[in-house]
């Protein structure tokens, strides 16, 4: 029954026993994968992270309600707080922020694409070929939405060598993805508008006359809405901005990798070497 045990203590001790051998070497290759870490201190590119705090846009009208059927299913999920608050078109700008239709307009900037390409982890890469084809793939890696806690807000970050540049990157892109969805809403809404004013001409129901009526004075607040000259879909709660000091790299976590990683080295040749 204790036999189990005891054998448990002697490979513990046997364990102990072989760190003790080996303190030599993990004290020698600890120093060494210390030296690692600083030397690639010198040599990763630091990057800035930039942030900007936005939410949904105070002009933003619905009207959808006079245009969606609402199933009871939608009523209970509304009473009980499962519906999704979000207005629609903001969670459109959450969607398309990373896009391709949003990165091919990017992609026109001057100096975007060679800033990007300049991205690199070393500083002694060569700058890499970035084309616009590559640029969604690119911002879906870099570029991040968090929810800022239980609220609609949310926090869009990018880090890059050039902290101006990336500031520059997100005001670009909020521009960019507000501007789109503002377009496409007032397409739309011109065409509703359109078939509403036809079928309010030929039609002679009273009933439908006043519900055509209702939908189409809701479609003109709306297109009102869309050619105002503010946000349409997020508006900006805190400008780009950042950070003073690179994010990356993190010097006493570089470090700290590399002497646990060479110790770790340092106590598999020990133990090697004794066992031969």
């Amino acid at each position: 029954m204790f036999s189990g045990i005891d054998s448990h203590s002697e490979s513990l001790a046997d364990f102990l026993r072989r760190v003790w051998l080996a303190r030599i070497a993990l004290l020698i290759s600890g120093v060494l994968g210390g030296a690692v870490g600083v030397l690639l201190l010198l040599t990763l590119q630091p990057h800035y992270e930039a942030r900007m705090i936005v939410a949904p846009a105070l002009v933003q009208d619905t009207g959808e309600s006079l245009l969606r059927f609402e199933t009871g299913a939608d009523v209970i999920r509304r009473s009980i707080g499962l519906e999704n608050s979000q207005p629609a078109d903001f969670v459109k700008f959450e969607q398309v922020l990373r896009e391709s239709t949003v990165a091919a307009i990017l992609a026109h900037y001057d100096g975007v694409l060679e800033k990007i390409a300049a991205d690199r982890l070393f500083k002694f890469q060569s700058q890499k070929k970035m084309t616009a084809k590559m640029l969604p793939a690119y911002l879906l890696r870099h570029i991040k939405i968090e929810p800022i806690g239980a609220t609609s807000s949310r926090m869009i970050s990018y880090s890059h060598p050039d902290p101006e540049f990336a500031i520059k990157v997100l005001k670009h892109l909020h521009t960019i993805a507000d501007e789109t969805i503002r377009q496409k809403t007032a397409m739309e809404t011109q065409e509703r508008i359109a078939w509403l004013q036809k079928e309010l001409v030929q039609s002679g129901n009273p009933d439908h006359r006043e519900a055509l009526t209702g939908l189409l004075l809701a479609q003109e607040r709306r297109r009102m809405l869309v050619s105002m000259d503010q946000p349409y879909a997020a508006e900006i709660v805190e400008p780009p901005a950042a950070m003073t000091k690179p994010d990356w790299p993190y010097p006493p976590l570089v470090i700290l990798a590399g002497v646990f990683i060479g110790m770790l080295v340092g106590f598999a040749f020990s133990s090697l070497r004794n066992l031969s």
